[in-house]
């Protein structure tokens, strides 16, 4: 399902819904990335880009596009892509969603 290019990126990318679902359901994983975004949403005066530079920042947003789909509406996801997207999500990730 990823987006990106290179042979590391498709060996590491989730596959779908059903797979992004099952790793906010992970006792370590889902905890984790619930924590990491909190904490990305939590600095102040910076963009996503300067925090993360590119191209993470497109990932960032991918990301939480994926993750404020398969749990719609849920912080810290939500919120992310609100703080720093303008709440549009990512629209590459919507349409390989929509495919599936």
């Amino acid at each position: 399902m990823g987006l990106g290019q290179t042979s590391t990126s498709r060996h590491f990318a989730i596959t779908g819904p059903e797979e992004a679902r099952a790793y906010l359901r992970h006792p370590v994983l889902g905890g984790r990335l619930r924590m990491c975004t909190e904490i990305v949403n939590g600095t102040e005066g910076r963009t996503a880009e300067q925090i993360f530079g590119y191209p993470d920042y497109l990932k960032f947003r991918s990301s939480m596009t994926l993750f404020d789909y398969v749990e719609a509406g849920s912080d810290p996801f939500f919120d992310a892509l609100h703080k720093f997207y303008g709440g549009e999500p990512d629209a590459r990730t919507l349409d390989i969603l929509s495919r599936l």
